[in-house]
């Protein structure tokens, strides 16, 4: 009896020490502050499209220790600790980070369809160029993923203004 108390005691204390490491801040690093500033699309290039959603014709970044304010029209302020950010629009909104660029995912219940749209965003910086990688994808209820067949992954190019 004493070991299996233990047993469950040591799980859920793992589990809480699990969950507060993926709500650490992120380490700010050249490849995040160097996101901070306006960028504005550059429509002669990029690649690839998402069914109904077009890019932002400009993008302002702030980057600071604790989170990352975003003004497009997709997102806004987001944690830069992995937590969930309620948006405006009733979808969610988390940060980490991919190969070291700010990845922001966004997650939005599709009504009647026990699906979730997921969208993911990877910025990343060279240069003067701004490259948002997209992608959109489905979650099912039951586990199984999806794809978006209209188009599902964009590659967009802004400058800095």
């Amino acid at each position: 009896m004493h070991t299996r108390n233990f047993v469950a005691a040591t799980l859920i204390l793992t589990m809480l020490l699990s969950l507060e490491a993926q709500r650490a801040p992120i380490p700010l690093t050249p490849k995040l502050t160097d996101l901070e500033g306006t960028w504005r699309l550059d429509s002669t290039r990029g690649a690839g499209s998402l069914c109904g959603i077009g890019p932002a014709p400009q993008v302002s970044l702030k980057v600071s220790p604790t989170e990352v304010e975003i003004n497009s029209s997709f997102v806004h302020d987001i944690e830069l600790d992995g937590s969930e950010t309620q948006l405006f629009d009733g979808r969610t909104a988390s940060a980490a980070t991919d190969a070291g660029w700010l990845a922001v995912t966004m997650r939005r219940i599709r009504p009647g369809a026990a699906a979730t749209n997921v969208m993911r965003d990877v910025y990343i910086v060279q240069g003067r160029d701004l490259t948002v990688w997209r992608t959109l994808n489905v979650e099912f209820e039951d586990g199984r993923d999806g794809k978006i067949d209209c188009g599902n992954r964009h590659a967009i190019v802004y400058t800095r203004e």
